[in-house]
């Protein structure tokens, strides 16, 4: 996926890349999905901006659940927030994992006729080992929002210097 510069937004790293985009989209009440285990400033951005968070767990190994969030999906989910590698459990969500969740995505969005936004928070994207990839949301999915900040992958902690990246549609 190809993007030029009017489809990045700087943001005070990710944190304030993720609360812009939740004022963005939410209304009170919107519900927002998030992955368990999850980075537990979520629910306080959710929050920010009269969203509510709603759980979803992963599976024994750490892996996407699609039932378990087919099951946390309503009429008023507004996005789900995924984090990969995910904080705090290192795991990288693999292709076939993010095809069958941009899959449930789509069939959700087309039976609520409302906007679902997929928000990547990556920070750690860049910091991953053995040869692991991590894929893009961006390929699967166009609702895709990502968020990231360099205070990671500079090693330049304090420093909150980050982007938002909507996608090419």
């Amino acid at each position: 996926v190809s993007f030029n510069g009017s489809l990045i937004v700087m943001s005070c790293g990710a944190a304030g890349g993720l609360n812009a985009v939740l004022k963005a989209i939410l209304n009170p009440g919107d519900q927002v999905i998030v992955l368990k285990p999850y980075f537990v400033e979520y629910g306080f951005y959710i929050a920010n901006h009269g969203g509510v968070t709603v759980t979803a767990d992963t599976d024994e190994g750490f892996s996407i659940s699609i039932p378990n969030i087919e099951r946390a999906l309503t009429d008023k989910t507004r996005a789900l927030i995924i984090n990969s590698p995910n904080n705090p459990t290192g795991r990288v969500y693999p292709e076939k994992e993010i095809q069958a969740l941009a899959a449930l995505l789509k069939k959700h969005m087309a039976a609520t006729g409302r906007p679902l936004y997929l928000l990547s928070d990556e920070p750690y994207r860049d910091i991953i080992y053995d040869g692991v990839k991590v894929p893009s949301l961006f390929v699967h999915y166009p609702q895709t929002v990502a968020v990231t900040s360099y205070s990671k992958t500079l090693s330049i902690p304090g420093e909150r210097i980050g982007y938002i990246a909507v996608h090419p549609q």
